[in-house]
């Protein structure tokens, strides 16, 4: 029955997933029914002596850990917070059942670091995928770079970031800007933003990117945005095949 606890959290996850991808957000509601459960399930996993209360301690602190230094850095935002530590709370180790390929899973650690690495390596398709698109625009003649001030280096990063799009599809999250305006010497010019922290109140970029929208009639550099929660939910139906991390530098020893 251990697989219940598994079947349970990736079913919340699949469900917030899919909220988060339609509304840029996932309602408290989610959490206040999802979290009582999964605290429910652990306890009484180590009440009946099917966990260890120690390793769901640790998993429950390793999913704290992580998720409150990347909501302080930016890079998660507080529905990724929550998804992390309810993931440590509901799935503290992976069932034995699912276990196909323990070499790779480091059963003697929480599951949630195995979740964790695998979406991080999962969250590296986006970039590349950002990338063969900004490629094919590029060889079909489109200049996105056309009337911004940027370094080698700036391209490089904004190449594999941020795509070019129209002024009207900023403001709804699915899209972050990757640019500013900035005031030089009386003279207005566009400028790379080069990170904008998931909980960023974008209002005044917006306002000053709209208030120069002549700047733009050509499009505007932005970030095409993908939940996290997206990631984790892939990273958590993939447990079975183990850490991806693991798998890979198991792979390249053998190469």
């Amino acid at each position: 029955m251990m697989w219940l606890p598994f079947i349970f959290a990736l079913s919340v996850l699949a469900y917030a997933c899919v909220y988060d991808i339609k509304k840029r957000q996932v309602s408290n509601r989610v959490w206040l029914f999802a979290y009582p459960i999964g605290f429910i399930i652990s306890i009484a996993s180590v009440m009946f002596g099917l966990l260890d209360g120690v390793i769901v301690l640790v998993s429950v602190l390793a999913g704290v850990f992580l998720g409150v230094i990347l909501f302080w850095s930016g890079y998660y935002g507080g529905a990724d917070l929550k998804a992390l530590i309810f993931i440590a709370l509901t799935t503290p180790t992976i069932p034995a059942i699912l276990n196909v390929s323990p070499a790779l899973t480091l059963p003697a650690l929480p599951l949630i670091l195995t979740v964790f690495c695998n979406s991080v390596l999962l969250s590296l398709i986006w970039p590349l995928t950002i990338f063969a698109l900004n490629l094919k625009d590029i060889l079909k003649g489109k200049r996105m770079f056309e009337g911004i001030q940027l370094t080698i280096s700036q391209k490089f990063w904004l190449f594999f970031t941020a795509r070019q799009t129209s002024l009207e599809k900023l403001g709804g999250l699915k899209y972050f800007p990757a640019e500013q305006i900035d005031n030089q010497d009386g003279h207005i010019i566009r400028r790379p933003l080069r990170f904008v922290k998931a909980q960023t109140d974008l209002t005044k970029y917006l306002k000053d990117l709209n208030t120069h929208n002549h700047l733009y009639k050509k499009g505007v550099l932005a970030s095409p945005t993908i939940p996290t929660i997206v990631f984790f939910t892939i990273a958590l139906a993939i447990v079975p095949l183990g850490n991806l991390f693991i798998l890979a530098v198991t792979l390249l020893g053998i190469i």
